[in-house]
């Protein structure tokens, strides 16, 4: 899926450098993740400056950033700029994930996840995973 307002030319380069990620991640080389991860920052440094913040852009860079708290505030950037449900539940269901691994305060995992449920139509994808990351907050 290509995010509205960038162009697939634009968008294509920045998916396969995410794969690239991926992989070097997967394979356990240390270096290749380093380099890879590089890569990607680079081309994610040209295209906010080509359009901007834009939730797509920025959500991108807290999925491979190595640093929680960074994530976390990217995160919380999408969302205090985006309208838009499904990139809402996305950012939110990151954002809580994060928030239960890095062991955030009860209050604002409990907003967040009132926040998911109030958006996730139930017995969906999106409510199912809800009830997943309601279980790990309990769990955790």
């Amino acid at each position: 899926m290509i995010p509205e307002g960038i162009s697939p030319e634009d968008w294509k380069p920045l998916q396969e450098a995410a794969m690239k990620v991926v992989n070097a991640s997967l394979s356990g080389d240390s270096a290749l993740d380093e380099n890879s991860t590089k890569e990607l920052f680079f081309l994610l440094d040209g295209l906010e400056e080509k359009y901007g913040r834009v939730s797509a852009l920025i959500s991108t860079r807290a999925d491979f950033s190595p640093d929680p708290g960074e994530a976390i505030n990217l995160y919380e950037e999408v969302l205090d700029g985006e309208s838009d449900e499904t990139t809402r539940i996305l950012a939110l269901q990151s954002l809580v994930t994060l928030l239960i691994e890095e062991k955030s305060g009860d209050q604002l995992i409990e907003s967040r996840l009132a926040e998911l449920k109030e958006i996730s139509k139930e017995d969906s994808p999106e409510w199912e995973e809800y009830l997943d990351l309601l279980e790990e907050y309990h769990l955790s």
